[in-house]
């Protein structure tokens, strides 16, 4: 059951207009709540919007795919964010065990958004001083990663790699593939 729920859990970069309550991404970010954190430091705070004219905002800000010329037009853009913030500076944890807690905060999230029936995208690719600007984060706040949500326009779909290949790809029917190396490929030793 997990399994299957982790193979639907893809990141989706383009969306209908179905908006997001403020409920439900109070759901969604109830899910990071309950994750595991580095010595239990819940470091991580977390700046919610939905408003539409600030997500169209930020949804200039953003770089939407590294290893695609493809980006979505702002018709189909994220109807919620979830930003992911910490202390400036740190004062509970280490940077790389605030990312380790924002990747597993991240996955439990985009969890929760496709139980519910929406998708998601992490994006460490954006502008952050200027989306810090655009929502007002208080100062001694910092910006590390934003979780773009909303219903899915786009279809992704897993597909085995071949030679090792990882690189995802587009078609033209707006669907998404994501290479995945085989289980032998990726365990090196099994004693």
């Amino acid at each position: 059951m997990i399994l299957k729920a982790l193979e639907n859990v893809r990141s989706h970069r383009s969306f209908t207009d179905k908006p997001l309550t403020k409920t439900e991404l109070s759901k969604i970010v109830e899910g990071a709540r309950l994750g595991a954190s580095a010595k239990n430091s819940q470091s991580i705070r977390f700046f919610c919007v939905t408003d539409k004219k600030l997500c169209d905002e930020i949804f200039e800000q953003i770089k939407w795919a590294a290893a695609v010329s493809w980006n979505p037009v702002v018709e189909e853009s994220p109807r919620a964010y979830v930003i992911l913030c910490a202390c400036d500076p740190l004062t509970q944890t280490s940077e790389s065990l605030l990312h380790f807690d924002m990747g597993i905060a991240s996955q439990n999230m985009l969890l929760c958004a496709s139980e519910m029936g929406f998708g998601g995208c992490i994006i460490g690719a954006y502008n952050k001083k200027e989306v810090e600007r655009i929502i007002a984060l208080p100062e001694k706040y910092k910006s590390y990663f934003i979780l773009a949500l909303g219903e899915p326009k786009d279809k992704v779909k897993i597909v085995a790699a071949e030679n090792k290949d990882t690189k995802y790809y587009r078609d033209t029917l707006n669907n998404h593939f994501v290479p995945k190396l085989s289980l032998n490929e990726i365990i090196i030793g099994n004693k």
